[in-house]
């Protein structure tokens, strides 16, 4: 029988980053406010392109 091999550092960071993605996965679903904050950048974003566009079709005009 061979003895398990030590965790390596690499294995650590793997792990810990798979943890950290299932907590933060699970606070997304649990809270509506994380969501909200989460998503803010999107939809300013989104907005910012919409009055781009309209700023580009009247100066068309």
């Amino acid at each position: 029988m061979t003895m398990p091999m030590p965790m390596s550092l690499m294995d650590l960071i793997v792990l810990l980053a798979g943890v950290f993605a299932v907590v933060f996965l699970a606070a997304w679903i649990v809270s509506p406010r994380l969501r909200v904050w989460i998503e803010r950048p999107k939809y300013r974003f989104l907005a910012d392109v919409q009055s781009y566009d309209q700023r580009q079709e009247k100066a068309r005009e």
